[in-house]
């Protein structure tokens, strides 16, 4: 009997053969004989950490790359005005100050002109006669001195508008804005005239002359309300007189300020000729330092 050929029988084993050749197949390679291997090479890594994209949030924040170099930040110059255009605008500054400044005291000194002009006419009375000059130092104790005040202090600002005219003629710029200079100037000239009467005050609770000092503190003042009214014509003439006289002027003005500055400091030796016998070092003392110094101190800072 002929045998008969089947493939179911050969089927089996062959599946078996193939199972064993397989397994031992991933045993020799020391791996999973399922694991699959990548086909592509592996990128290679960087040394420095990739800088961060850009997401596109100006509010993200994210460290630099390390080993870059940080790039400075550079920022914008402020916009400044060209040089010439701020000296323009300086120089019209100052003008302006100049101007407003000398309109002002003209105004105020017709304001009260127009209100207290009685006032004005026994001061100007008084700055020639001793007598009369006594008589108001009483209406000024006994509460009438509001007027005379407001006359001093329109003296002390033309005071210190002449000595800031004084400066910028000899070259001396106190401060680039004439405001400012302007200030520095009035307030030198206020010190040293209130630096003068505590000074004559303190004097007066020193020495039995508390009277003659009260009577002294006032000549200075009445002296320096018919100063006031000079300056003011004064300041004018130099503010807006032609170059070529600015100088005459300004040195012309000193005769009739060293001429008020003699005739004051006589009635002052008027008013202390009792005492100048027995306390001639403290006169000599009282002139240098308060008479004399604070004149010179202020034409020091007006030349520079």
């Amino acid at each position: 009997m002929k045998a008969c050929f089947s493939p179911i029988r050969w089927l089996r084993p062959g599946l078996c053969i193939l199972a064993l050749l397989f397994t031992l197949s991933g045993i020799g390679q020391g791996g999973n004989p399922f694991e699959l291997s990548p086909r592509l090479d592996e990128p290679a890594r960087e040394d420095s950490v990739a800088a961060p994209s850009d997401t596109g949030n100006p509010f993200d924040l994210s460290a630099p790359a390390s080993g870059a170099a940080q790039q400075p930040t550079k920022v914008a110059p402020a916009k400044q005005a060209p040089a010439p255009v701020r000296a323009a605008q300086l120089e019209a500054t100052n003008w302006r100050a100049l101007l407003i400044t000398i309109i002002g005291s003209l105004l105020v000194f017709t304001i009260l002109l127009t209100l207290f002009r009685p006032q004005f006419g026994r001061a100007y009375r008084a700055f020639l006669n001793d007598n009369l000059l006594g008589q108001l130092q009483r209406e000024r104790e006994g509460g009438g001195g509001l007027p005379y005040y407001l006359f001093y202090g329109l003296f002390l600002i033309n005071g210190g508008l002449f000595l800031y005219l004084l400066s910028q003629f000899f070259g001396y710029r106190i401060h680039p804005n004439g405001w400012i200079a302007l200030g520095y100037c009035v307030g030198a000239v206020t010190a040293a005239f209130l630096g003068k009467h505590l000074l004559i005050s303190i004097l007066s609770y020193i020495f039995p002359i508390e009277k003659e000092a009260r009577l002294y503190n006032f000549t200075i003042i009445v002296f320096s309300i018919m100063l006031g009214v000079y300056l003011i014509v004064v300041n004018m003439m130099i503010a807006y007189a032609p170059e070529h006289l600015t100088k005459y002027i300004i040195f012309g003005s000193f005769i009739p300020f060293g001429a008020t500055y003699i005739f004051r400091t006589l009635r002052g030796l008027f008013l202390a000729r009792r005492f100048l016998a027995f306390h001639k070092f403290h006169f000599l003392l009282y002139i240098c330092t308060v008479e004399i110094a604070p004149v010179l101190v202020l034409v020091r800072l007006a030349m520079g």
